[in-house]
């Protein structure tokens, strides 16, 4: 049986980004009071980070008494991908705290993203307060930067990161979203390729590789069985909303035959969210659990 999660998401746009952890025990009641078994736990820098640190006995008994498993952790620390060598220290060693608390919540994932890279944003940068669809970007692009630097030096942080979980015992994923470094699934394999990890795989995050004009269906099969973790959101094919699966123009059918190929068995997450849906939320989230636990009852088993 396929394990359906509530990916943070709800969180963030229920309670902020980032989520503080008073606000994540009440997400947690909320997460059981909507029928899921699983969820997933987000800390974005150092200070959010250090309270969960802080907290972590009280997230767990909390946690158990609701009858709530942890699937996946994100550490999401900008400084991984700085140019400067002793930023990117320090967020590896923000990620290697990160591991260390996913071990104690009897994690099996470690994530992290791969971010906007060094350009001078005019105006909003993508997911920089808070988690919004659909805005503009302009950038400026420094006539020093190298593309084939950055990229050799995201390889070598990944690879590193990747080591980190698995001296844990976790898998090491990594999620393609539009604006960011890797976002997209070519993207992706490349890095999966130039990695050579064999824990480090992709999350499937279905409502952005829809807005980037992918075909569904054909990112599995270029993933394949590096496909560790799916975030499953609907879109209009046009904007990276995040709406309950079935209510936008996402190859569903084709989606799960896909994955049933590749024999994908990893959690499923109900990536639901944004401020268009905020007000209609729990709605959003129950019909996408319900979707989800239909679709993959009937191809994954």
């Amino acid at each position: 049986m396929a394990r359906i999660c509530l990916a943070w998401l709800y969180a963030i746009t229920k309670y902020g980004y980032p989520t503080p952890v008073d606000k994540m025990l009440t997400a947690f009641e909320d997460a059981a009071r909507l029928g899921f078994r699983y969820v997933e736990v987000e800390a974005v820098g150092e200070r959010n980070l250090r309270e969960i640190e802080e907290r972590k006995g009280e997230l767990r008994t909390k946690l158990s008494g609701l009858g709530l498993e942890v699937v996946n952790f994100a550490g999401i620390f900008r400084e991984v991908v700085s140019l400067d060598g002793s930023e990117r220290e320090r967020g590896l060693a923000m990620l290697n705290r990160a591991a260390e608390l996913a071990a104690f919540f009897g994690v099996e994932m470690l994530q992290t993203d791969t971010f906007t890279p060094p350009l001078e944003f005019v105006g909003p940068r993508p997911y920089s307060s808070a988690v919004v669809f659909g805005e503009r970007y302009r950038v400026k692009v420094d006539p020093v930067f190298s593309w084939r630097k950055f990229w050799s030096t995201l390889v070598e942080t990944m690879r590193r990161a990747s080591r980190i979980a698995a001296a844990r015992g976790l898998k090491f994923i990594i999620e393609p979203r539009i604006g960011e470094t890797v976002s997209n699934s070519d993207a992706m394999l490349r890095l999966i390729d130039e990695v050579g990890e064999d824990n480090f795989g992709a999350v499937l995050d279905v409502g952005h590789l829809h807005a980037a004009k992918e075909l569904i269906p054909l990112s599995v099969e270029k993933l394949g069985g590096r496909i560790f973790y799916v975030h499953a959101s609907d879109n209009d094919g046009r904007d990276n909303y995040h709406w309950a699966p079935s209510r936008g123009t996402v190859d569903w059918e084709g989606v799960f035959e896909a994955l049933k190929k590749h024999g994908f068995r990893g959690p499923i997450a109900v990536d639901v969210g944004g401020p268009d849906i905020a007000a209609r939320l729990d709605e959003e989230v129950a019909t996408a659990r319900e979707f989800l636990e239909r679709m993959a009852a009937k191809y994954l088993g």
